[in-house]
């Protein structure tokens, strides 16, 4: 059969990729439209060009291939490029996309529960007896952990409390078991994770963001741990997934840029506790699990809140695009678009282009070493 000759033949892909500063052989297009990885759509017979068939991929199959070459650059995993290709907006399936949530989700589980063996047997005890004094003991290491991939240190707690609440956090959300915690514990942990400032700090006149009992943080365990999302992943509809693409994208990629935005202005990058919020987007293979957990909030009645949050949020890629064109302007002229403006107003532009001179408002994903 053949497809509209307006569609894309490999020769196009290739200077696509080209003008876009990447090199991609046709094994690699192969590699990439392969059931295995399903990264692009199968090239289907066109008109044929004297006696040689020539084969087209759809229209914006070359936008996708740029696309798909870009986040290349930070993960190789195509559970992972499924997804994000998806969030992108281009046409892979939702059942590939609750396929690649659901491995991923489940190699996630199989490998905590390795790690919780091996650290048994390293304390010389067997794997099941001995898999509360493991726990116990990589929470109690991975809470004295430093360095970039460690939990901030922004609010002083004493090392047992710190590891407590770590214990706590795995005990929930990884492991999904049901805990009795206190009110006071649940304190500690937003200690722990730094969004202490939240109860107290708002932006623009508005309140804190994080109001109500501390408890309330393992309420959400119900849905959001790790067990329970590779349930939701499994379970998810096709209008589910759907209708928490959108919200999905928007948390990943606009809400760590607010916290930044928000960091720069204010001088403090935890100023609302959003400090590890403005982190999110720096690890790809945190969208596996933003989207179980958008459907289980869809799912518990947060539709109209997640709403409320995505509308907030669009107008943030523009403001984005307004600072980047700033920057391509001579300081003179950017000056004198600044004049006659309030001083509040000029103060606040002057934070963001900065910001954005030095590289705090990047977009882009942490690479991969």
């Amino acid at each position: 059969m053949s497809v509209d000759s307006t569609g894309v033949e490999s020769a196009d892909l290739l200077r696509a990729v080209a003008a876009a500063g990447f090199r991609v052989s046709e094994r690699m297009l192969e590699d990439f439209r392969s059931s295995a990885q399903g990264l692009l759509p199968r090239p289907q017979r066109g008109a044929n060009r004297g006696r040689r068939p020539v084969w087209l991929y759809p229209p914006g199959s070359g936008r996708q291939l740029v696309s798909l070459l870009r986040w290349r650059e930070y993960t190789k995993d195509p559970n992972i490029l499924r997804v994000l290709l998806w969030l992108d907006g281009f046409p892979i399936s939702t059942g590939a996309v609750r396929n690649s949530v659901n491995a991923t989700l489940s190699t996630t589980s199989q490998t905590l529960e390795r790690e919780l063996a091996v650290e048994a047997s390293r304390l010389g005890l067997d794997p099941a007896a001995g898999r509360e004094a493991a726990l116990s003991s990589i929470s109690s290491a991975l809470a004295a952990k430093r360095g970039p991939s460690a939990l901030p240190r922004l609010v002083r707690v004493t090392a047992s409390e710190r590891a407590d609440a770590v214990e706590l956090l795995l005990r929930l959300f990884a492991f999904g078991e049901t805990v009795d915690t206190t009110e006071e514990e649940a304190s500690t942990v937003e200690k722990v994770l730094g969004v202490l400032p939240g109860r107290r700090q708002g932006v623009n006149g508005s309140g804190p963001w994080l109001v109500g009992p501390a408890r309330d943080l393992f309420d959400a365990a119900q849905f959001v741990s790790v067990p329970r999302m590779a349930e939701t992943a499994i379970e998810a509809t096709d209008a589910e997934l759907e209708s928490a693409r959108p919200i999905v994208a928007m948390l990943f990629r606009i809400l760590p840029l607010v916290a930044k935005m928000i960091g720069a202005l204010f001088g403090n990058d935890n100023y609302t506790g959003m400090q590890g919020v403005g982190h999110l987007n720096e690890n790809p293979e945190f969208v596996m699990l933003l989207v179980p957990m958008v459907v289980g909030m869809i799912r518990a009645g947060w539709q109209e809140n997640l709403d409320t949050i995505a509308t907030a949020l669009e107008p943030f890629p523009a403001l984005v695009a307004d600072i980047e064109r700033v920057l391509d302007l001579p300081s003179k002229q950017v000056e004198r678009n600044l004049e006659g403006q309030p001083a509040p107003v000029q103060h606040r532009a002057r934070l963001l282009i900065d910001a954005a001179l030095d590289g705090k408002l990047d977009q882009a994903p942490r690479r991969q070493l």
